[in-house]
């Protein structure tokens, strides 16, 4: 799958797609030219940076930087940002946030995906050999012996 984001209003994969936002493509859909959404960009790329390199089936990208406080930029700076990573004149700051907000979103790295099930204490310390605790829990009453 190749994450892309759309750079104008369109549709795939049965649903109505705006501009920013980010949506995977199929690898076999993303490689032929005709079957390819045309509005959509690999994030951080352009019209120079689509061209596949000759050997290479996938597409090679300069990833774009954005700063942590992209939010804080004047709207020209935003305007500016939106147009690098998406190869077109952006022309108004909330299309231009939409577009950087994908590009952040699709850039994410994924969370850990083989991640272990949480234990208790009990648990982890069972598993490793430590000591038990030397208490045994309520409801099994025992007889006192004096």
């Amino acid at each position: 799958m190749v994450k892309v984001i759309a750079t104008s209003k369109g549709y795939f994969g049965g649903v109505v797609r705006d501009i920013g936002e980010s949506f995977s493509v199929p690898d076999e859909i993303w490689d032929d030219e005709k079957r390819r959404p045309s509005w959509a960009r690999l994030p951080g790329a352009s019209d120079a940076a689509t061209v596949a390199v000759a050997g290479q089936s996938k597409p090679t990208v300069e990833a774009v930087v954005v700063p942590a406080d992209w939010e804080d930029l004047s709207a020209a700076e935003r305007k500016a940002l939106a147009s690098k990573i998406s190869g077109e004149e952006v022309k108004r700051a909330p299309d231009a946030d939409k577009i950087i907000e994908a590009y952040v979103e699709a850039n994410k790295p994924a969370p850990f995906a083989d991640a272990p099930e949480p234990q208790t204490v009990a648990e982890a310390q069972k598993a490793i050999g430590t000591i038990q605790p030397d208490w045994e829990a309520p409801g099994t009453p025992k007889p006192v012996a004096d």
